[in-house]
């Protein structure tokens, strides 16, 4: 299995990314009404990205639980959880040339990750006299309604999907924070202001902590442990390797490509 954001193929001109993942060429989009009735995934578990794959593996069994795919374009986001909504169901991603899209999964589970409706592109395109705005970090805000991002002028926009055209002007930033863009600098408050911050880079990691706090899950080279909040005991192993839908175990460490990444456990 390979698990969230990497890629080097573009969308030039007016074109829109095409849906990726283990079968691309058989399976018709699903219809508006098919996307509708679809049950948002059950993601409850360890989630990891790795490339263009989201996963879920069970805390128990290190068996994989929830498999879907991201575009083949979209470029790694350091906002990693905050790039999908609260429900999962929806995900933005800038694609090497900077461009912003929208999309949503109309299936998710074992491989089958697919966008029913077309990905929208928010920010506008390209103009006659050659001006282009391009993007970079990406994320939901805290209710969901609107995505906030940072332009190549250094200020950040937010957009509600369903006007993807119609940006807001949120926070100018300094000169040259666009040119970092594994550096956040900005945030959302739960409030939906966009407030300056104090510089992180965000890095890929190997732990998460339950979301009651007490628990922490580790891997080591000997396997993933179960680490109890102010205990002294060693930590319990839960399973020596994460396992695929297919049976196969999950490779954490990639000689070619990106490796493992968790997001959380949820």
């Amino acid at each position: 299995m390979a698990v969230l954001l990497a890629g080097t193929v573009s969308c030039g001109g007016g074109s829109e990314p095409a849906p990726s993942g283990k079968d691309r060429s058989t399976k018709p989009a699903a219809s508006p009404s098919a996307e509708a009735k679809s049950p948002r995934p059950k993601v409850t578990g360890l989630v990891t990205l790795a490339g263009t794959n989201f996963a879920v593996f069970d805390v128990k069994t290190g068996k994989e639980t929830v498999d879907a795919f991201l575009p083949h374009d979209a470029k790694p986001n350091v906002w990693k959880r905050e790039a999908f909504s609260s429900d999962w169901r929806k995900v933005v991603w800038t694609t090497g040339e900077g461009e912003l899209f929208i999309g949503g999964y109309t299936d998710v589970g074992r491989g089958t990750g697919l966008y029913g409706k077309k990905p929208l592109r928010i920010g506008g395109r390209p103009t006659y006299s050659g001006g282009k705005p391009v993007y970079a970090q990406p994320r939901f805000g805290p209710d969901g309604t609107r995505v906030y991002f940072l332009a190549n002028n250094e200020t950040v926009y937010s957009a509600d999907p369903e006007k993807p055209e119609d940006l807001r002007k949120e926070l100018a930033l300094p000169k040259g924070t666009f040119s970092a863009d594994d550096e956040l600098t900005w945030d959302v408050t739960d409030a939906g202001d966009v407030v300056k911050t104090k510089a992180v880079h965000p890095r890929k990691t190997l732990e998460a902590t339950s979301s009651d706090g007490k628990k922490t899950i580790v891997h080591t080279d000997h396997g993933w442990f179960l680490k109890e909040k102010g205990s002294s005991a060693e930590p319990k192993l839960l399973f020596e390797k994460l396992v695929s839908s297919d049976g196969k175990p999950v490779q954490v460490y990639a000689d070619f490509g990106p490796g493992l990444d968790i997001i959380g456990w949820y």
